[in-house]
């Protein structure tokens, strides 16, 4: 039998996060969606309902690309996907949701509820109402006010780059994301893992993908191994340049690496060295639970929000160091 520990860690993204009234405003929700997670995490010993907690938490706030405050797309709307995990084999996602406030619930619903793994766009939110889930309402001022500044500095050509020739390109090598982060301060997707006493593993993760992304792109959330991925060994939530986590898969690399390797922190260490080769730096971030408690995070990017319990006191970090790190809890 593992030692085990109660564990979460759970993440707002990687990316510049520069500071701003917006990212103190994260801060304080990331602080309280920790809060509300390891609450439920303690009462009810799930590791699953735990990690929806966080997550709908953090859909629910507006300061993060997630749910209600999410990115839009280049026509102007929101596309949101979201997928969940647990070691002991519960399964779903969902893509391109328009209308649903909580995605990461609906992807409850699929992995609890249908045959089905993956349901993606219109039907998907028409299951939401079938389900009675809230709807997603107009989307904050400062994510239409993003979306205009950008807008007008691609019209007025203050951006000089190969955007207009080829979006599809820009958005797959990453340098489209690089200039809305530059020029924005745009934060992405956010995620959660757990462990409980019942060594059940569990992930969550949410997004609104990447700002003035063409309508119906998909990035790595929905994607078991890329976004999310839990097993026997870890749980694990990853964030960043979407494309770029589908080519790597540092989800379910973690844990090939773990069952290899046996050892949290080689596993991790081999796993960043990978991503650094394939992907290059400036591309994803990720957060890890493994089965005996132990809490993991690596980013290549300039910073990542996460947040865990360390010894019942709260840990917020905008830019937690090292970039590389394994904490025993106990």
């Amino acid at each position: 039998m593992f030692n085990m520990t109660k564990s979460l860690i759970i993440h707002g993204g990687a990316g510049a996060w520069r500071i701003s009234a917006l990212v103190e405003r994260a801060i304080e929700a990331i602080r309280k969606c920790t809060e509300q997670a390891w609450r439920v995490l303690s009462e009810h010993n799930n590791s699953l309902d735990a990690v929806i907690e966080a997550v709908v938490c953090m859909e629910n706030s507006g300061y993060f690309n997630a749910g209600y405050g999410s990115t839009l797309n280049l026509l102007g709307e929101r596309e949101l996907d979201a997928g969940l995990m647990t070691s002991t084999g519960l399964l779903g996602a969902v893509a391109a949701v328009k209308s649903t406030r909580n995605p990461i619930l609906l992807a409850r619903i699929i992995a609890e509820k249908t045959p089905h793994i993956l349901v993606a766009g219109e039907n998907a939110d028409k299951l939401a109402l079938l389900y009675n889930l809230p709807p997603l309402p107009p989307p904050p001022q400062h994510v239409v006010e993003r979306y205009r500044d950008v807008l007008k500095k691609l019209v007025r050509e203050e951006i000089t780059d190969s955007y207009y020739k080829s979006l599809s390109s820009l958005i797959r090598g990453g340098v489209f994301f690089k200039l809305i982060n530059d020029i924005l301060n745009v934060y992405d997707t956010v995620g959660a893992v757990a462990v409980d006493d019942n060594s059940v593993l569990a992930t969550a993760t949410s997004t609104g993908g990447v700002l003035l992304k063409l309508p119906g792109r998909v990035g790595d959330t929905p994607i078991p191994g890329a976004g999310f991925y839990a097993d026997k060994n870890i749980a694990c939530s990853a964030t960043g340049i979407g494309e770029y986590i589908i080519r790597t898969m540092p989800c379910l690399r973690l844990s090939l690496e773990y069952e290899k390797q046996n050892d949290a922190e080689k596993a991790l260490n081999s796993v960043v060295d990978y991503v650094n080769r394939t992907a290059g730096s400036n591309t994803m971030g990720f957060i890890s639970v493994d089965k005996t408690g132990k809490i993991l995070y690596a980013y290549n990017t300039e910073a990542m929000l996460i947040s865990y319990v360390y010894r019942g006191e709260v840990k917020v970090f905008l830019k937690p160091e090292p970039r590389v790190n394994v904490i025993t809890l106990s």
